[in-house]
């Protein structure tokens, strides 16, 4: 019997300590508000006007619920895994209309639908690093959340994460249009894998690499016939401090050839690098150098970006885009936070009478913080694209909102 009571015991208190051992976090934000704006395109013989009014969702910050899980192996590594959603907490059409179709989008029939964010499992090491491989945010992603002025605000009128979840504007379409807002960065990757240091003498090196190649031939009477998509890409980061100084760098480099598509990449039918489908035959490089320094009453913020899209088959098709930013961020008060950028650029393309513009943009915004977990916010933005003989686009947005993260 005391044996019993013993072996009991004994398994009682290992399946504790192995339970002790992993534990999984649900994590996630939710931001919803209202958020307007208007827009204006206008060339030698049309002008195109536009206005979005709405209760919308994440025009700060993503709406996102995630989990996140670690194990410890022993000897200082764990097991580590992640998946997110993103989610649109409004619902509503101009929310959430990526994949939906334009009937739907017009018909307001639209409903919000969660994306996978992130899903991945890795590993990681007490004083040195991890890997991790599946989907995951891009080595741009993590630099522009954590050392630009904005932190991915998403209204928009910031120069170097110019992107938008809470409004839309279809007259922005056109490439020339859409250059000041246009993505300056891939967000996030599939397929990929992913390695970082831990930060030793200041500095935390990253790199990744994204794979996803297929490639098939079936024999017919015209001979045989080829179907060929290989898709690669590799990231590059560093992330330095010195003091109060950080400093840092990222460069990819992407491609997507398809030897039995002769489609040539033309200004109106270029397929940024994503996260989903890539295009076809196209080479999409990508740099962002970012500083920044606590003052100690305000923290200053510049940063440089550069993309350029071109097709692997003709290289004078192309799109560029040229942009750098200079911001403050500080708290007005112990719980009043404000922040405001200024930037400008240069958005040329070849390929489809698409002529070199001026681009500039600027963002103001402000939080008020109720807890550290949950703030008020209020964000105005502009952006404007003049062209030298295929118009000029302005655009305006505006967001009110509240954002609690779990």
């Amino acid at each position: 019997m005391k044996k019993s009571l013993l072996a009991v015991a004994a398994m009682t208190a290992f399946a504790g300590a192995a339970q002790a051992q992993s534990s999984v976090t649900v994590y996630g934000l939710l931001d919803v508000g209202y958020t307007g704006g208007n827009a204006r395109a206008q060339t030698s013989s049309t002008v195109v006007k536009e206005s979005v009014s709405r209760i919308s969702n994440s025009m700060e910050s993503g709406s996102r619920l995630g989990f996140r899980g670690n194990e410890d192996l022993g000897g200082g590594t764990s097991a580590i895994f992640t998946f997110e959603l993103g989610i649109q907490p409004a619902g509503n059409a101009g929310s959430n209309t990526t994949g939906l179709g334009t009937a739907a989008v017009t018909a307001g029939t639209a409903t919000w639908a969660p994306n996978v964010r992130q899903a991945f499992v890795g590993f990681e090491k007490k004083g040195m690093g991890n890997a991790r491989i599946g989907t995951q945010n891009t080595l741009f992603w993590e630099q522009a959340g954590s050392n630009t002025t904005g932190q991915l605000a998403q209204t928009y009128g910031s120069m170097l994460a110019p992107s938008t979840d809470g409004a839309f504007f279809t007259s922005s379409s056109n490439a020339t249009s859409a250059g000041s807002t246009s993505a300056a960065y891939t967000a996030r990757t599939t397929n990929t894998v992913r390695v970082a240091t831990e930060r030793m003498a200041g500095l935390i090196g990253k790199a990744a690499y994204t794979q996803s190649n297929s490639n098939s031939t079936a024999a017919g009477t015209a001979g045989y016939i080829g179907a060929e998509n290989t898709q690669t890409g590799y990231q590059f980061a560093l992330d330095y401090v010195f003091q109060k100084a950080n400093i840092q760098a990222s460069y990819a480099s992407f491609s997507s050839d398809n030897p039995y598509n002769s489609t040539t990449l033309t200004t109106t039918n270029t397929v940024y690098w994503g996260s989903g489908t890539q295009g076809n035959n196209v080479k999409d490089n990508q740099a962002l150098i970012t500083a920044s320094y606590d003052f100690g009453i305000l923290k200053a913020y510049a940063g440089w970006t550069n993309r350029k899209v071109e097709s692997s088959l003709n290289s004078n098709a192309f799109i560029k885009r040229t942009a750098q930013e200079v911001g403050v961020r500080s708290f007005i008060t112990p719980t009043i936070e404000g922040w405001a950028s200024i930037g400008n650029g240069r958005f040329s393309a070849f390929g489809t009478d698409q002529p070199t513009a001026n681009i500039a943009g600027y963002q103001a915004g402000a939080n008020y913080w109720l807890s550290k977990r949950t703030n008020l916010y209020a964000i105005y933005g502009q952006n404007n694209t003049s062209s030298t003989s295929n118009g000029a686009y302005n655009l305006q947005q505006y967001s009110i909102g509240a954002r609690h993260t779990f």
